[in-house]
Order: structure tokens, then C-alpha cells, then sequence
């Protein structure tokens, strides 16, 4: 029986790979979930996030398959469970079997197809991984009853200068141009030009039969005049390398558009075994004169092909015009920073106070001047336009990449660890006062930079604080706030973030609301919302004995499972629910 796939091994996602195969259930659940192949259930987990209830089984030839997302589970196995989480007092259970325990053969039923966890639709996640817990590509092992003839798609061509020598199109700037079809053939309506050391990337997803959804490349080669000189390869990798996502990709312009780019180059930090070929890790260096006949085939995991063409010179010719201008005044790429200005402007930078003019370099596709400093010169204090200081130019210090680094500052300590960072960054920190509560937020780095492990920041407030147990540190976006968890050690507050951005002081002293929905002796249901820090608990007692709740935070909708469902909810009903803030709500009544 035909059907589709909502998403393939390797696609890139918005903060991930991919791990396997989203197999659509035509918007259904309760479908029957069978065992792939002989073996014993292992692991079985349940997350209000992540996947949600899944199923681990494990295969005679060390292999594992995973099904998440499920509704519920095989009626033993959900006993078994259900047992588990009245003996630990929990809904949330990642619990490990004997071999004895569930033995399974090909085809039998594991349980049912749903739309738990973190899922954004009803379908089945499945998970392919080797003996040492790698994932590997499913669709590597059969599937016939996927059609997939449609070649992948590619809809954008970039070019990044990788050294401060370069230019691409006659200036020091990434290039991103649309490509066009003709022919199942892609290619950039003009000739392209660069000098010195390059990057392509490349914008392109795969599409497949009877589905709108935008799935995975797994296999992309360059070829420069004939000869193969990279290729990436998108079959497995071990989880402990998840978050070289951020690096694989271009993550600020990801961050910046939504596209995603392929980097078709192993910059700095990348550790990814995805590379076959590498030529010069996939740069390209041209000289004055050079000609690159550059062909990019893409494939995906049922072979299907297409190219992208086109003709790069070396040269300093600028044949792309009316580009739309940068939204930003200023940026910097390695160890270059380039301000963006009409040419006819004063531009000058000032370190220990000091002014060095800066001279226009050269001029991009949309008519900016563009002013180049080299940062190892000197981090600069101030940058300005005729005579007007730019507000947002922050950048404090260098930190290293590779070894254990901290940032002073009156306002907070920020600890960098040996695997912080992909690669060194220039770190902007700025302290601004927040008019409501009289704290400052912390600005620390840029959102569209990625972190690869954790950092440690000591929020120094300096304010005395009325009462610590109602403050917290948060996350803020926009008008968006998230929740970190953090510790108070007298005066100062501490938390870790594998993120950059903006961080600040919230009080949270509001406890959740709790709103009734079905209150029987057979069956307890409430809607549970938090207006800030979000649920961290919840418990709820009938006559005095633990009732499993079970929680979707999607719907915000708790709802009770009994462990013996002959018996009836009789006496005394009490729920407790707590913010991660430590506020409590209690509702209570009586059946």
C-alpha cells in the first residue's frame, strides 16, 4: 500500500538533523505501530516534550529502531508502565527492561500511532540506530512502499568570502543570488566572479510523491571542472555531535530568513564525519583569469538526481546590480569588520581613543560602500558615521575557542568552557536597565551566533532584591520570555545557556491557574496554564492515593489514569500544581 513520509533522515530542521523518518498516518491516530523486526523492547520513555511515548527495540545485529510519538502502548506494555509511574510517583518515565521482559517478533503490535511529545501533527517517528547508538539512514533498508521519482530542488546559490583578501562580485560580501530551472538543470542567471578563497552554499530540499512536505538531501558533490572536489553525506552520526547542526549549516541566515543553507565547505569547529571528499575542505581559491565550470548534483535516498550549473570567473567584475540593501549597519566575519555606508561618508573607528579613518573598499550589489577593519589590529571602542557613534556596537573581548575563558564585567562574569564555542568569537555584552523592574538585561553575544556547549553566567543585580524567591532569570525575544533555571548564592543569581541573546530578571509570584473540565468518579480532567515560568509539578491525590496524571502541554490538558481501572474515584480530590518558580495551585472538591 502506497504511502508518504512527512520528513527523511538528515533533513534540516530548524534546530536539528533529522534523526529518521516521519511516516504520515493521514491525520489519524490509534493506527497499529508494528515491531520491524525480531528483537526485545529494551527502553521505553514518556515526555510531555521530545518524543513523546516511545518505544525502543532492540535487534539481534546490535541494531535499535525507535517509534515515537505514540498514543499509547500495547495493553501489557502500557500496564507495565503504568505500574512503574505509580511506583516512582511520576508521569514523566524513561525506564530500561530485561531482555525477558517483552520479546517481540516481526510484526507485532507495540502499541499505537499518536501525536505525543513535541510532535506537530498526528504521525509515527522511526529511528534506525547502529550498536553504538549512531543513527543510520532507514531508507537505506527497503521501504519500497514509499514512491518518491522527484529530484531534489534547489532554489538558492551563495558565495562566502573565507579570508579578508577575498571578494566575490567585486566586494567582500556573501553573494546570494536565485537560481533558475530550464531542463532540470538549475543555474544562476549570470556569470558569478570572485577572487581569492570562497565557500559555496547552496539552499535545496528534496520533495517526494502525494506529499508537500520539503524533505532531506542526503548527498551533495562538487565538481570543478570535471574533477569531484567535495561531497557531503548525510547517513549517520552519533548524538554526541547533534548541535554540529549549527555549524553544518549557515545558522545566522537561517536565523535571519528561515532558508537553509548547505555549506558546501568545512569551516572552523565542523567535526562532522559527512565528508568523503574534501578538497581543501571544499574551498575554492581563484586568481585573475581563472574559470570554474562548477556543476553541484544533488541526490536523495531513492537515487533521484538534479544539478545545479553555472560559470564562476576570477575577477573583480561586478555583474549582479540592485541586490536589496544590508539590514545592518555592521558585521563581522572571522576576524574582519565590515561597516556598511555611502561612499561619500566620513567612517572612523575609535580604540583607546584613538581615531583611525577607514577607507571604502569597494561597493556592493545595492550601491553600500563597504569599510573593512581587521580586528586583530584592535577591537575598536566606538564605530562612526560622520561623526555619529552607533549605538549598537558592543564587542568586548575575543574568547578563544578550545580552552576555559571568562568574561569580567561589574554587571555579570560570563565562564566560557573548553567545547563553549565552534570557533573563536568576538563577544558583544552590553547591561541595559529595564524601565519595569528597575534590573538590567543582559545582551550577551548575538542570537544568530551558535554556541556548542553550555556557558555560565553570574548575574550580578547589584540591587537589593525584596524577595530572591520569586525572581528568576529568563530568556526574552520580543515580547516572549523563557524560563532558565538558575541558582541564587547571596547577592548573585547563576544559570547556563547554550544560547546567546538577551537575558533578564522577571518576578514570577502568580501562582498556576487550574480550570475544572471532567470531575467523575470515573475520570478527572483540568486544563492547567502558567502565565510565566511554566509547570514544573504536578500531583493530584484521591483520598489520600497518588493518581497518575497524564500530560499534554500542547492542549494544556492534564487528565487521570487510574492503575486499576475497576476502581472508582471516591473522598477527597486534591491537585497541586507548581511553577518552575516554586508557586502552587490547589484545587480540591470531593466525589
Amino acid at each position: 500500500m502506497p504511502n508518504t513520509l512527512a520528513g527523511t533522515m538528515g533533513e534540516l530542521r530548524s534546530s536539528h538533523f533529522h534523526t529518521g523518518i516521519d511516516i504520515r498516518t493521514g491525520g489519524q491516530e490509534g493506527l497499529p505501530v508494528l515491531a520491524a523486526d525480531e528483537g526485545y523492547i529494551f527502553r521505553i520513555s514518556i515526555n510531555p516534550g521530545g518524543y513523546g511515548n516511545a518505544i525502543y527495540i532492540k535487534h539481534p545485529n546490535g541494531h535499535t529502531t525507535v517509534y515515537a510519538h505514540l498514543k499509547n502502548f500495547r495493553e501489557d506494555i502500557a500496564r507495565y508502565v503504568r505500574n512503574q509511574q505509580y511506583k516512582k510517583q511520576v508521569f514523566k518515565l524513561n525506564v530500561f527492561t530485561e531482555a525477558s521482559t517483552f520479546k517481540v517478533k516481526r510484526g507485532d503490535l507495540i502499541g499505537y500511532s499518536g501525536n505525543s511529545g513535541s510532535s506537530g501533527g498526528p504521525h509515527l517517528h522511526f529511528d534506525v540506530r547502529n550498536r553504538n547508538q549512531d543513527l543510520l539512514n532507514p531508507l537505506h533498508y527497503g521501504f519500497n512502499e514509499i514512491i518518491d521519482t522527484m529530484p531534489p530542488v534547489a532554489k538558492r546559490l551563495a558565495l562566502v568570502p573565507a579570508s579578508e583578501s577575498s571578494r566575490i562580485n567585486g566586494c567582500f560580501e556573501r553573494l546570494d543570488v536565485p537560481l533558475r530551472q530550464n531542463n532540470g538543470s538549475f543555474s544562476p542567471a549570470d556569470t558569478l566572479y570572485a577572487l581569492g578563497k570562497v565557500g559555496l552554499e547552496l539552499f535545496a530540499y528534496d520533495r517526494m510523491n502525494g506529499t508537500r512536505f520539503k524533505t532531506g538531501i542526503n548527498k551533495i558533490k562538487v565538481a570543478i571542472n570535471g574533477q569531484t572536489a567535495f561531497i557531503t553525506q548525510i547517513d549517520t552520526w552519533p548524538f554526541s555531535k547533534s548541535r554540529q547542526f549549527y555549524n553544518y549549516l549557515n545558522y545566522e541566515i537561517l536565523a535571519n530568513t528561515g532558508r537553509r543553507f548547505h555549506k558546501l565547505y568545512i569551516n572552523e569547529g565542523n567535526t562532522l564525519d559527512f565528508y568523503p571528499v574534501k578538497v581543501n575542505n571544499g574551498y575554492l581559491t581563484l586568481h585573475e583569469g581563472d574559470i570554474h565550470n562548477v556543476e553541484i548534483e544533488l541526490t536523495d535516498s531513492y537515487k533521484n538526481t538534479s544539478k545545479v550549473h553555472f560559470i564562476l570567473k576570477g575577477g573583480l567584475a561586478q555583474t549582479i546590480k540592485n541586490q536589496s540593501p544590508r539590514n545592518q549597519t555592521w558585521y563581522i566575519t572571522g576576524h574582519t569588520l565590515a561597516l556598511y555606508a555611502q561612499a561619500t561618508d566620513s567612517v572612523h573607528i575609535i580604540i583607546d581613543k584613538k581615531v583611525h579613518n577607514l577607507q571604502a573598499d569597494c561597493t556592493n550589489s545595492s550601491g553600500q560602500a563597504v569599510f573593512l577593519w581587521d580586528m586583530r589590529k584592535g577591537i575598536p571602542d566606538q564605530l562612526c558615521i560622520n561623526q555619529q557613534t552607533l549605538e549598537d556596537f558592543f564587542i568586548k573581548t575575543l574568547v578563544p575557542a578550545g580552552i576555559s575563558y571568562t568574561y569580567y564585567h561589574r554587571m555579570a562574569d560570563i565562564r566560557f568552557g573548553k567545547s563553549s564555542l565552534f570557533k573563536p568569537v568576538y563577544l558583544a555584552f552590553e547591561a541595559t536597565k529595564d524601565t519595569l523592574t528597575g534590573f538590567q538585561t543582559l545582551i550577551i553575544g548575538h542570537p544568530t551566533i551558535p554556541l556548542y556547549k553550555n556557558i555560565t553566567v553570574t548575574y550580578k543585580p547589584g540591587s537589593p532584591m525584596p524577595d530572591k524567591s520569586v525572581w528568576g532569570v529568563y530568556s526574552v525575544w520580543g515580547t516572549s520570555a523563557s524560563y532558565i533555571r538558575s541558582n541564587w548564592t547571596d547577592k548573585h543569581i547563576t544559570f547556563k545557556t547554550n544560547y546567546f541573546g538577551s537575558f533578564k530578571l522577571l518576578a514570577d509570584s502568580i501562582p498556576p491557574t487550574i480550570k475544572p473540565q471532567v470531575i467523575t468518579q470515573e475520570q478527572l480532567v483540568f486544563k492547567i496554564t502558567d502565565n510565566l515560568s511554566g509547570i514544573a509539578t504536578i500531583n493530584a491525590w484521591v483520598s489520600n492515593h497518588w493518581v497518575l496524571m497524564n500530560y499534554d502541554p500542547k492542549k494544556n490538558l492534564i487528565w487521570s489514569e487510574k492503575k486499576d481501572k475497576t476502581m472508582l474515584f471516591l473522598g477527597k480530590v486534591k491537585l497541586l500544581i507548581t511553577d518552575n518558580q516554586g508557586n502552587e495551585a490547589i484545587y480540591e472538591t470531593k466525589l
